[in-house]
């Protein structure tokens, strides 16, 4: 929600502090900001988007309403379903990676020849086709002075509280992720006892006669309990989905590094508990990983399909940084004599 009022200074001209010395309880600055602070709890906690980008996000969006590009924009997100919130937050990250990387902006602008009907159709059609990637990329260092001053002023004022709720669960995922891995750890290393029916024959009371207790059984009804085995048997076998088959390949930006908890918190705040493993480019240690391996458990293997696409490839944002995703392939082994 942008203001005009004068109590507010604009981010594109310098003000004098003095003139608006106005005493704001936290209280009333939130319940200003009321329509930005749905809109920034939906992206985070809804659609399982990132803090900072979100952050980053209205901030952006508080621009193009004091540019006058679309008034009330936020407010007609906030009444907007989900799937297109969701579409221009995306829209928005190019934009947002435009302002900060002038060496990205330099190359997409050339590989997309400028086509705002493919890159931002929603933002475009939200602004009448007046916002362009052409006039991000031409004041773009007006428009990051905006940006920037929105998240002082306003997002790092009215968001406090929910930022603090987020931080929590980030903590929580991160935590849930280290126990997952240390069972995994306990288990690998324990040895595995396959229970036997001599092993229960000698747990079984001495008192206990087993073949007085069991009446008896026929041969048909032996050969159904063999036959249900068999199918079991078989429905397990057909379930096993090979390694290869459920790995994503992620690839990163040089310049900005992930680390493996952010990869995996983020994946399992946007698709639940179905990372198996995460394998991270092995590099120096003052070197930054362009790539991973994520593995998903063996019964969320379907969820590939969801991650890459069917088009097979996928773009997230981890706290701000992109992400491209892809299915793995291995690379076929050379036969040996």
């Amino acid at each position: 929600m942008a203001y005009s009022s004068s109590l507010f200074p604009s981010p594109f001209f310098s003000t004098d502090s003095s003139l608006f010395e106005v005493e704001v309880t936290r209280d009333e600055f939130h319940s200003f900001h009321k329509i930005d602070r749905d809109l920034f709890t939906r992206l985070i906690f809804v659609l399982k988007r990132d803090m900072n980008q979100s952050s980053q996000v209205i901030a952006f969006l508080l621009v193009v309403e004091e540019l006058g590009f679309a008034r009330n924009l936020v407010a007609y997100l906030v009444s907007s379903p989900d799937i297109l919130i969701d579409a221009v937050a995306n829209e928005v990250g190019v934009c947002i990676s435009i302002l900060y990387n002038q060496d990205y902006s330099s190359f997409f602008l050339l590989n997309h020849n400028n086509n705002d009907e493919v890159v931002i159709p929603f933002l475009k059609g939200l602004t009448d086709s007046n916002l362009t990637l052409s006039y991000i990329n031409q004041y773009r260092e007006t428009i990051l002075v905006g940006v920037t001053k929105n998240l002082n002023d306003v997002c790092n004022r009215a968001f406090d509280d929910i930022y603090e709720k987020g931080y929590k669960e980030q903590l929580l995922a991160l935590e849930r992720a280290k126990v997952i891995e240390e069972m995994k750890k306990i288990r690998l290393g324990a040895p595995q006892q396959t229970l036997t029916r001599l092993s229960v024959q000698h747990q079984t009371p001495s008192w206990w006669n087993v073949q007085q207790q069991i009446p008896p059984v026929d041969e048909k009804a032996k050969a159904a309990v063999k036959e249900t085995k068999r199918v079991d048997n078989m429905d397990d076998e057909e379930e096993v989905t090979p390694a290869d088959d459920r790995t994503v390949f992620l690839t990163f930006s040089k310049g900005y590094p992930i680390s493996e908890s952010e990869v995996r918190v983020h994946f399992t705040r946007k698709f639940g508990e179905v990372i198996e493993a995460i394998v991270m480019q092995e590099v120096q240690e003052n070197e930054q990983p362009l790539f991973a391996r994520m593995v998903l458990k063996m019964e969320y293997a379907s969820k590939i399909e969801e991650i890459v696409t069917p088009m097979n490839k996928n773009k997230f944002t981890i706290d701000g940084k992109h992400v491209l995703v892809r299915k793995f392939f291995a690379a076929p082994s050379s036969s040996h004599v």
